[in-house]
């Protein structure tokens, strides 16, 4: 009886272990805002080839990219005039390569289809909002 109780809760402990390791955290993985996740090398090409555009590189093991995410979907409000899109850099390395994104979050604005300034690297939302006046 006693092996058997032991068993069942392994099970149950099994069980949420693995149902715990697929869930993802929404925050980290759902665009908020009027931001669009990209996921395809051409899609990323085409839908900052003109406009502005502001791209966010980021991990959904990223703490940091998890706490701006919120404040860019504001800014997607805001300014919609502006292009925002998302690239989770585990499923799109060569894009993040071919951009020589390093760390996360990682901001690149783009204005008809070349960057503008520097790449802003880290939560610095100042700094973003900023380069976005800038090309809006």
């Amino acid at each position: 009886m006693e092996l058997k109780y032991y068993l069942i809760l392994a099970a149950i402990y099994i069980f949420f272990r693995i149902l715990k390791s697929r869930a993802s955290d929404p925050a980290a993985t759902m665009p908020h805002g009027k931001v669009v996740e990209v996921d395809n090398p051409v899609i990323f090409k085409a839908l900052t080839s003109s406009g502005p555009v502001v791209v966010d590189f980021f991990a959904t093991w990223c703490g940091p990219c998890k706490a701006v995410a919120p404040v860019v979907g504001k800014l997607s409000e805001t300014y919609e005039n502006v292009r925002f899109i998302q690239v989770d850099v585990d499923k799109n390395r060569q894009v993040a390569q071919d951009m020589k994104v390093r760390a996360m979050p990682t901001f690149i604005v783009f204005k008809d289809g070349k960057p503008h300034g520097e790449p802003i690297v880290g939560g610095n939302m100042k700094a973003l909002e900023d380069r976005i006046k800038e090309v809006a």
